[in-house]
């Protein structure tokens, strides 16, 4: 499923963000997400819409969430966009708690996700267990002896 966020909306209900400046709280916005990809099969498909110029957030280079935002329309406007160009709005997860939007993606046969349930789901996201980290010798004896500095104070 590809997901389809309404930036701000969802910043305003999340609690760690309140009081930051609207720079960082876009940048905890997208760090949370890009945890909870890498830990959730299913988030791997994600697009956060923000009103405003690309330039109040400095480029991601390697995110793996695709961040848009959207000069002279609202974001409301964008999402619906995007929804209504996609060929399969079935499989398109809109994550909002704004009233029309959620009409919108109703209408459109999209699935309308609540900004609660979503955080719930990104909050719970299982890690998956296929993963496995090898460090070569050379790697490995580095952090022994950094390891070995540290505890034996050397």
């Amino acid at each position: 499923m590809k997901y389809i966020i309404d930036g701000y909306n969802v910043i305003h209900q999340i609690e760690k963000l309140r009081g930051k400046r609207l720079r960082s709280q876009r940048e905890g916005l997208i760090r949370l997400l890009e945890t909870a990809q890498a830990q959730h099969r299913r988030l791997k498909d994600v697009t956060v819409v923000f009103d405003g110029k690309t330039e109040v957030l400095a480029p991601r280079i390697h995110s793996t969430v695709k961040i848009m935002f959207t000069s002279g329309k609202s974001a409301d406007e964008k999402i619906k966009e995007i929804v209504e160009s996609s060929n399969h709005a079935r499989d398109i997860g809109v994550v909002s708690d704004d009233r029309e939007i959620k009409f919108f993606a109703g209408r459109v046969r999209a699935k309308k996700i609540s900004v609660r349930e979503f955080l719930k789901m990104v909050s719970r996201a299982p890690v998956e267990k296929n993963h496995s980290f090898k460090l070569d010798a050379a790697e490995a004896e580095k952090i022994n002896r950094e390891l070995e500095s540290i505890w034996l104070n050397k």
